[in-house]
């Protein structure tokens, strides 16, 4: 139904498809988690509540982590997606009318030259980034090592990052499994942590050295 709804009015000017399509993928993300029975604690809400435009980091270890990121976020904020689904009928549809960037892999990897501009445009229309900074979902529930993107994008457009740890989700459904584990403890917690912002830039510093700092 909410598919429906954002493919349907996703394409109206002026912003106003994006805000719809934006409004499905939370009842949706909301609406499962609640048909599943999964309990959700924010901590740190206070802060989420105050937080300006910035880029969300979170840590990624299971599919479900965006079915509970989605039902906790309200703000307007962008996912960076695996170009692929942009193919897939429905989820692509809404992907592309609710703003949300493509990365490409493999031979299409170049297409990746265009990133930059397309996360300025997000940001030009209001909306925060969302990136899950591993790059790909933790085999052992454990940071892996971030990929710089993330605060590339940060001190590119001026922003904060907004730290955010998701504990719960790999129990409730792990990596590759094709549902969810119905015997797994039915509770995830959604952490805001303080935002950090970037240290002055130092002179004959490069950006990517910054990023990196």
């Amino acid at each position: 139904m909410y598919g429906t709804i954002s493919v349907g009015l996703g394409g109206l000017p002026n912003g106003r498809g994006r805000d719809i399509s934006r409004w499905c993928m939370h009842r949706w993300c909301k609406g499962t988690s609640e048909a599943l029975g999964v309990s959700r604690s924010v901590i740190g809400a206070d802060i989420l509540a105050n937080a300006g435009q910035c880029v969300v980091v979170a840590n990624h270890v299971s599919t479900a982590d965006i079915i509970i990121l989605g039902s906790v976020l309200t703000m307007d904020y962008r996912w960076l997606a695996k170009a692929p689904l942009f193919n897939v009928p429905f989820t692509g549809w809404h992907l592309r009318f609710a703003g949300h960037v493509p990365v490409y892999r493999g031979e299409q990897r170049h297409k990746n030259s265009a990133l930059a501009k397309r996360i300025h445009q997000a940001v030009e229309e209001g909306a925060s980034m969302m990136f899950f900074p591993e790059g790909t979902r933790s085999e052992t529930g454990h940071l892996t090592e971030f990929r710089i993107g993330a605060f590339m994008a940060a001190i590119h457009e001026g922003l904060p990052i907004l730290p955010v740890v998701l504990r719960g989700t790999a129990k409730l459904m792990k990596k590759n499994a094709p549902h969810t584990d119905p015997d797994a403890e039915k509770h995830c917690s959604v952490a805001i942590l303080p935002e950090i912002f970037a240290d002055p830039a130092i002179a004959g510093e490069s950006d990517k050295q910054r990023a990196e700092r």
